[in-house]
């Protein structure tokens, strides 16, 4: 089987691998290098903290077992085990206890720790407002590298035998009765049995070129990169106005959602003032970053379908034509592209993806 995988971020160099593992012809196409795109804006946070409904929180709890199976496999410093702590607003505090509460019936790893206990035993160089707040340990919550990660993929797909073509975008899909034709910027076209839709924030425009409506939302994300003496943070890190996480030594990344509400077209990069406010912000929680200074910002487009979650599989009414689009995308890129390999090769839906079904609501040809 010829496989042509198009999107080389985390989910779709996924994909590849699986599929060059399992034995397929793979054709792996993007318009820019592995991993650049969304997936290097991605705060990369591994975890199945607030996913909703129950069978959206197993399948991210079984993405955070993937994780480590996958690093196991094929090696890599790429995850880092690093465990979670959040510190919520006032008004928010009854809801995380109570999200606590509900994880932990659920045999997930969760705590409320007294700050004066974070400060002692967990984060010795963050500040909080009084010793006897309320903060949630999520001890088994990760992050990636997701850049590496999917480089790291991308390298073992090829190892496999699977086919790059990189810096050539997709511009028309032809499905026919047999398989699918795709025709690239630079006019080759690329025959294959079927294509997967991996593109991320692009995906409803690819869907578009087999006559699919994808309903699909995006939204801008910003990821700042600091510079900072020593290692300051052992945890990721969620509070009110700032979220931070460890980056390699010497580093620390920034995020914020209220402040990717404010993005805009016209962001200059890493002298835009949004930058300078999430540094701001950072070190009143982290005053070791006092003289930290911006180094990077990446500035990308997220993708959510409509629902808020995943849409993975064949479409029914498009022979040929598979989507793997996701919020999460790091979370769940490696078990979707392990359970989409197979639904590919050998037509098993695993119970755990069959409620995220690409086709689960009618879809509007266009």
């Amino acid at each position: 089987m010829k496989v042509a995988v198009i999107g080389a971020g985390i989910v779709g160099s996924s994909v590849a691998y699986r599929l060059s593992e399992g034995g397929a012809e793979v054709v792996l196409i993007d318009s820019a290098e592995p991993g650049s795109g969304t997936t290097s804006t991605s705060f990369a946070w591994i975890n199945a903290n607030n996913k909703l409904p129950r069978d959206y929180f197993e399948l991210n709890l079984a993405g955070m077992g993937e994780h480590e199976r996958l690093r196991d496999e094929i090696g890599g410093d790429w995850l880092h085990s690093t465990g979670n702590l959040i510190w919520a607003a006032d008004e928010e505090q009854e809801n995380l206890e109570k999200r606590v509460e509900r994880l932990r019936s659920w045999s997930y790893a969760a705590e409320m720790l007294p700050a004066s206990t974070v400060s002692k035993e967990l984060e010795p160089e963050a500040t909080f407002p009084d010793p006897d707040l309320q903060i949630a340990h999520f001890p088994e919550e990760s992050w990636t590298d997701a850049p590496a990660l999917t480089r790291t993929l991308v390298e073992a797909a090829v190892r496999n035998g699977a086919h790059k073509h990189f810096g050539n975008a997709v511009r028309r899909i032809e499905v026919e009765g047999e398989g699918v034709t795709l025709h690239l910027d630079d006019g080759d076209a690329i025959y294959a049995d079927v294509v997967v839709n991996a593109t991320g924030a692009k995906a409803a425009s690819v869907a578009e070129m087999v006559g699919r409506k994808l309903p699909l939302d995006v939204f801008p994300g910003l990821l700042v990169r600091v510079a900072v003496p020593d290692d300051p943070l052992r945890h990721l890190m969620h509070t009110p106005r700032i979220n931070v996480r460890p980056d390699r030594p010497g580093y620390v990344m920034l995020h914020h959602g209220s402040v990717d509400e404010r993005l805009t077209d016209d962001f200059t990069g890493t002298e835009d003032p949004l930058c300078a406010e999430l540094l701001e912000r950072a070190r009143l929680v982290l005053q070791a970053l006092e003289e930290a200074e911006v180094v990077e910002a990446r500035f990308g487009i997220r993708p959510v379908p409509s629902d808020g979650h995943s849409r993975v599989g064949a479409l029914s009414g498009i022979p040929g034509y598979y989507e793997a689009v996701t919020h999460s995308g790091v979370t769940l890129g490696p078990l979707i592209g392990r359970l989409l390999a197979r639904e590919i090769l050998t037509g098993e839906v695993d119970p755990l993806i069959a409620p995220f079904r690409a086709d689960r609501f009618p879809a509007t040809q266009t």
